[in-house]
């Protein structure tokens, strides 16, 4: 039996064409509790950048208080669970998230097209205490129309 709900949200397909670092997903928690991430999900889409070219993914909290926001869905694992009590953004922040304490990093090569996820190990997840962001940021190497797509597995 589970001890606690599990719920996936991610961004969709996001396009990115800079190589300012850019936040794709945001996981807030409520003032009333805490939220583990339990895995994350990366997903290059096939794109026309040439060779040699990388995506820098960054999982961090923010370093400020972002607000706004268009509103993700955590879905559920379980059919049965309770709403999730924290919320996702992504995209149209009213104050965009800026980047924090790194809490991991992952360089996916751009032009394939490539996946990649990583669940650490049970008792390592990342977590976000309460009142907190835990942000995924892109930094491409060059502007090309890149679409990326991340998913976190979160643990209440």
């Amino acid at each position: 039996m589970a001890i606690s709900d599990i719920y996936t949200v991610d961004s969709g397909a996001v396009a990115t064409a800079t190589t300012s670092q850019t936040p794709i997903l945001e996981l807030r928690t409520a003032a009333t509790k805490r939220a583990f991430v339990t895995g994350i999900r990366i997903k290059v889409g096939k794109t026309s950048a040439a060779a040699g070219n990388t995506s820098l993914f960054t999982l961090a909290r923010a370093g400020n208080s972002p607000s706004g926001g268009t509103a993700a869905n955590l879905r559920p694992h379980d059919a049965a669970s309770a709403a999730a009590i924290s919320s996702a953004f992504i995209g149209s922040w009213t104050i965009a998230p800026t980047l924090g304490n790194v809490l991991g990093e992952w360089i996916l090569p751009e032009p394939t097209g490539s996946m990649w996820e990583e669940f650490p190990p049970l008792g390592y997840e990342w977590v976000a205490g309460v009142s907190t962001s835990l942000v995924a940021f892109i930094t491409n190497t060059d502007a090309t129309s890149t679409p990326i797509e991340v998913q976190f597995v979160v643990s209440e």
